[in-house]
């Protein structure tokens, strides 16, 4: 067999080197507009949902529609209550503010109008007084989030709630009501009427949405039997 002869590459001539591949293309400018055109909006966004935040927070949440984007969870709290009791207490507290005339709910701090009206309430506990308290009767007093709408606007739930946000409820006879001024100065009145342990739930405003759904449907059917008469 005959030998094999291997052949060596030519070396480069002096001054010859690899051929430079071609730069790449640059951006169009119609896509370069499109990316800065996201990017701003983005950011816009972001800089909104921060900015309505902070309002929220240093203003409260005060009258109008109902709230938004809700926390999904309960913060946990170092006094946790039951949910039994967290229900009863519920009950107790809508009670006390159905009840109630416009003119109460006008001392408590609501503009819901002069003319007398037919309110629903949504009601979150999230602490009592005493703290450790785990019976309904040793209950004086309660803080929750709520949210109530007037029925007789002949609006739909969202657009009828009048007023949300934490309160104090003395479980006297009679009870006595207790809502954070909104405006300037909010946090501070937030914290007049709410004991530090459960101020992180008071400025949440995390509110059960099994709450929420009940005093919705009571509202449907009360504006329904209000349209039948």
């Amino acid at each position: 067999m005959a030998d094999e002869i291997y052949l060596a590459p030519a070396a480069p001539k002096v001054g010859e080197s690899d051929p430079v591949p071609p730069p790449a293309p640059a951006p169009s400018a119609h896509r370069e507009r499109i990316a800065w055109t996201v990017g701003v909006t983005l950011l816009v966004l972001l800089m909104g949902g921060l900015f309505l935040r902070s309002v929220q927070s240093a203003s409260g949440p005060g009258q109008g529609a109902l709230p938004q984007g809700l926390p999904q969870e309960r913060p946990v709290s170092v006094y946790p209550i039951s949910d039994d009791m967290r229900r009863e207490l519920a009950v107790r507290v809508i009670d006390i503010l159905e009840q109630s005339s416009t003119a109460d709910h006008h001392k408590h701090g609501h503009d819901f109008g002069d003319k007398p009206a037919r309110i629903i309430c949504a009601v979150d506990p999230f602490g009592v007084e005493p703290y450790t308290a785990t019976k309904v009767t040793e209950v004086r007093r309660v803080f929750a989030q709520h949210m109530c709408a007037i029925t007789d606007t002949g609006d739909p739930w969202a657009k009828s709630v009048r007023a949300a946000g934490p309160l104090a409820v003395d479980l006297a006879n009679p009870p006595k009501v207790e809502i954070p001024q909104s405006g300037e100065g909010y946090p501070e009145h937030v914290r007049q009427i709410i004991p530090d342990p459960f101020l992180e739930a008071a400025f949440s405003n995390y509110f059960d949405p099994n709450f929420i759904e009940s005093a919705r449907l009571r509202f449907e059917n009360m504006s329904v039997a209000a349209l039948g008469n």
